[in-house]
């Protein structure tokens, strides 16, 4: 039996972030689909990881320096991975403030957490918006995905920044789908639930507490970086989805029900 060509096979993404967790794993997982992969990344050698890791699967991968607070990175990262792999058709923000996920209270917010948080997320997601806009145009299949979280969702006490950045892409993908459907540009966000290597860490921590939050999963377990959160990105950025824009999507095993 012949092996199915890759559902993505011949197109490009870059993936912010991608030098760990949820982020190497969707660059992981676009690479087996057949892309060509920019992992963007703010150190180097965690992006050459990464891009290894894609290269002994036989996939094809560049890394890039972008620290996405800086549009000067962000436009250097989309122009570089367009030149070397002659467009772009895919982008997806994944990268996150390295202490937005630590809970802390309102009233313990500094402003400098809370620009930091932010200038990652909303910064990042604006100029990477408008630097692949123009790539995106040409594209027969030109998807923008960003990842939000379930704290966007239902808030999350002492977590109020970071749940409302990541509740406001909701908004933003809804926007920007509507702005740029006409070009037939599909606009999605995502909520994951995954098993990263803080999270197993702070889990084998606390065995209680892990014991006590898998209790909320009907799956019975967080999803898998690579074959869940990157398995639904993909399916998103195949031919099969082409119709689904403006939508928020959760994987994360039914952690939460009530949208």
């Amino acid at each position: 039996m012949n092996k199915p060509l890759p559902v993505l096979k011949g197109r490009t993404a870059i993936v912010t972030g991608a030098g760990s967790g949820i982020g190497r794993g969707l660059a992981l997982s676009l690479a087996a689909a057949g892309c060509r992969v920019v992992v963007a990344v703010r150190r180097r050698s965690t992006g050459e990881e990464t891009t290894a890791l894609i290269g002994a699967e036989g996939g094809k991968s560049l890394v890039v320096e972008c620290d996405v607070t800086q549009e000067g990175d962000v436009v250097r990262a989309v122009e570089q991975g367009a030149r070397e792999f002659g467009g772009l058709d895919i982008v997806v923000h994944n990268a996150n403030a390295a202490d937005s996920a630590h809970p802390l209270a309102l009233e313990d917010v500094t402003e400098e957490i809370f620009r930091s948080q932010s200038r990652v997320a909303w910064d990042g997601a604006f100029w990477l918006a408008r630097t692949s806009l123009p790539h995106l145009k040409k594209s027969a299949a030109g998807r923008f995905i960003l990842l939000g979280s379930a704290f966007g969702l239902h808030g999350a006490g002492f977590n109020p920044v970071y749940a409302g950045l990541k509740g406001g892409f909701r908004g933003l993908s809804k926007a920007l789908a509507r702005e740029w459907g006409r070009y037939g540009i599909t606009v999605n966000s995502i909520q994951p639930a995954a098993a990263t290597l803080p999270t197993e860490t702070f889990f084998n921590q606390y065995p209680a507490v892990r014991d006590a939050f898998m209790k909320n999963f009907p799956m019975g377990r967080m999803g898998r970086p690579r074959e869940d959160i990157g398995g639904a990105v993909v399916a998103l950025c195949s031919d099969d989805c082409s119709f689904v824009t403006a939508q928020s999507i959760q994987v994360d095993g039914g952690l939460y029900t009530a949208m």
